[in-house]
C-alpha cells in the first residue's frame, strides 16, 4: 500500500517557528555586515564572532576587514566569508534584523 497517497507524501510537516527561518535568507539576517577590504569588499556573517552573537557590541552594517583581523584572526575571516552567500537560506544563527 506504500505510495498510496503520494499527494500526502510530498507536503512536509513544519512546526510554526520555523517556516519564516525556512524562507529566509542570509541577506535579512541580522548578524549580515560587509567587510570592506583594500580592494573588494564581501559580505560576512559576524555570528561566528561570540562578541556579536553575545550581544556584547552591535553589530555593524559594514567592518573594515583589518577590525575583523583585529578581533577575531585571519583564519576566522576567511571562515565568516566563506560562510555567507546573500541568496542563501539562512543558517541556525538566523536572527531578522530589527
Amino acid at each position: 500500500m506504500r505510495g498510496a497517497n503520494a499527494l500526502y507524501e510530498g507536503h512536509r510537516l513544519m512546526l510554526p517557528g520555523l517556516k519564516d527561518r525556512a524562507t529566509a535568507t542570509c541577506r535579512g539576517c541580522r548578524y549580515y555586515a560587509l567587510i570592506l577590504g583594500r580592494e573588494e569588499n564581501k559580505p560576512a556573517c559576524l555570528a561566528t564572532l561570540d562578541l556579536y552573537l553575545s550581544g556584547e557590541r552591535r553589530v555593524p552594517g559594514e567592518l573594515q576587514a583589518r577590525d575583523f583581523i583585529w578581533l577575531a584572526g585571519k583564519e576566522a575571516l576567511v571562515k565568516a566569508v566563506a560562510k555567507v552567500q546573500p541568496e542563501r537560506q539562512a543558517c541556525g544563527f538566523y536572527c531578522p534584523r530589527g
